[in-house]
């Protein structure tokens, strides 16, 4: 079961409060045919081995919530929502680059960062708490600094050329953002889902942003329901199918007053369904879309599958070795995988390979 707490103050005359938001749900956005999902199949090399590791009981300080991965043309790079650092490996054997310490509100500095982006060779971090993104080199060179409106809402994002930059907005409503490199408001509109589906935009369609938006072509993947989606800048909207559909959330609320004064009360409204989400995340490489699964049928939230970004037909599945924190994938299709145990966590560098699990059991493992 999945909650969401919200705390709101509401006037005692919300009548024109009310007229305002009405107003700002989107007209309906016209998507083409939904392609007829197929059967899961799976890839010859479906497996994976681990080509190298960091943190661990090894080094069991080095990482100690890792929520978020992204990786340029030479690095790995690393968001510790524990320790609020942003980390740099090598990509090619996992040695450190770089170390990103929260340290300020100054040029190239930051307080709270809650996510990460990159292209080839710049890596974005949000700031939460002064609602901006800061751009260095993949070498960890202080670049420049852009605000973000409405820092503090943003789930996901992506690095852009020319400063632009994508960002997917908590909920369905007004939730997908173009933003140019002075902070200004290029465009900003809804997710494709019907105004019924926004009455629990915060819960019920969040939604992952592929990295690497490439062409300015957002791919986004629903938590919940039987498609995913690619939004071009101009909001051209494409929908496709799921390999493995799920169910739209079903929402029950409650709200129970927490606070009264004389000029407000304050309400806490909670939000629950019983319906698994479909999808944990999206990637992008080149031109294929890889949606990592969530409530399967089998092997549930240990599966990844690909699909042509062009025409989003399901091209094949492969199996994850484990459930990770946070999923990447480079350039030449090796994940990078994190993993948040009880004492420590780690970051896996991970390959493809024909073995068998038991096959693959019986190897040494590699350092």
């Amino acid at each position: 079961m999945r909650h969401v707490y919200r705390v709101s103050k509401i006037a005692r005359r919300a009548s024109s409060v009310l007229g305002v938001v009405a107003g700002l749900f989107p007209h309906a956005v016209s998507l083409e045919a939904q392609t007829k999902p197929a059967v899961r199949q799976f890839h010859a090399d479906s497996f994976y081995i681990r080509e190298w590791i960091r943190g661990g009981a090894k080094e069991p300080d080095l990482f100690v919530e890792p929520r978020e991965i992204a990786v340029t043309r030479n690095a790995v790079i690393v968001l510790d929502a524990g320790t609020r650092e942003v980390h740099a490996l090598d990509l090619r054997d996992g040695s450190k680059r770089f170390l990103l310490k929260a340290s300020g509100e100054g040029p190239g500095e930051f307080k709270r960062p809650t996510h990460i982006a990159t292209t080839t060779l710049l890596v974005g971090v949000l700031d939460q708490a002064t609602s901006r993104i800061t751009v260095y080199s993949d070498s960890g060179r202080f670049l420049w600094t852009t605000h973000v409106p409405d820092g503090p809402s943003v789930e996901a994002m992506c690095l852009l050329p020319r400063g632009l930059l994508r960002v997917k907005y908590v909920g369905a409503m007004s939730a997908l953002a173009t933003i140019d490199s002075t902070g200004r408001m290029l465009s900003r509109s809804s997710l494709p889902v019907t105004s019924e589906l926004q009455k629990a935009p915060t819960f019920a369609n969040s939604a992952f942003l592929a990295d690497g938006c490439a062409d300015g072509v957002m791919t986004l993947a629903p938590s919940f329901g039987r498609s995913w989606y690619r939004v071009a800048l101009n909001g051209a909207t494409r929908r496709f199918a799921y390999v493995e559909g799920g169910r739209d959330a079903v929402i029950t609320r409650k709200k129970r007053t927490v606070d009264r004064t004389r000029a407000e009360t304050s309400d806490q409204l909670t939000q629950t369904t019983d319906v698994s989400a479909i999808t944990r995340g999206a990637m992008q490489r080149g031109d294929t879309i890889l949606i990592e699964a969530g409530a399967t049928q089998r092997l549930p939230y240990e599966l990844v599958d690909y699909y042509g970004a062009r025409n989003g037909a399901y091209l094949y599945s492969r199996h994850l070795p484990f459930t990770p924190s946070a999923l990447a994938i480079t350039s030449d299709g090796r994940l990078i995988a994190a993993f948040i145990g009880h004492e420590t966590s780690s970051v896996v560098q991970l390959s493809t390979t024909t073995l068998s699990p038991r096959e693959i059991a019986k190897q040494k493992p590699r350092k």
